[in-house]
């Protein structure tokens, strides 16, 4: 068995930060689905348990291989710590940007829609008095 001193207390609170913000990032590509598929409230409340489940065994997972098969409390508190980080910081922007991305996509589909249908209605009743 591995001795555990300070450093090793150390790394694994960094890991445990680490694995927080992949958590965080595998949030949002559910918050980022949601945006732009509009589903209906039941899906989002199994989409929401197949999260938190899938999380849960993640961090248990990640605490039993990086603490030698010990569950430690202030790993899962540091991964959690992790994951609000993500939100106050690079989510935020990564979800703006996305956001900004998402609507100029919609204008575009959206203009060559309208676009599309008045060349159409052009050429089908171009004969037309």
């Amino acid at each position: 068995m591995m001795e555990y001193t300070h450093y090793t207390t150390l790394f694994s609170m960094l890991q445990a930060l680490t694995a927080g913000l992949f958590w965080g990032v595998y949030y949002d590509v559910f918050r980022i689905l949601r945006r732009m598929i509009h589903f209906h409230r039941l899906s989002v409340a199994f989409q929401d348990l197949f999260f938190w489940i899938t999380s849960a065994v993640f961090i248990f997972f990640v605490c039993i291989r990086l603490n030698n098969g010990f569950i430690r409390l202030y790993f899962v508190v540091f991964a959690l710590t992790g994951w609000a980080v993500y939100f106050a910081t690079v989510g935020r922007f990564a979800f703006a940007v996305f956001d900004g991305i998402h609507r100029f996509i919609r204008r575009i589909l959206s203009n060559g829609k309208r676009r599309s249908l008045w060349i159409l209605t052009k050429i089908i009743y171009k004969d037309r008095p």
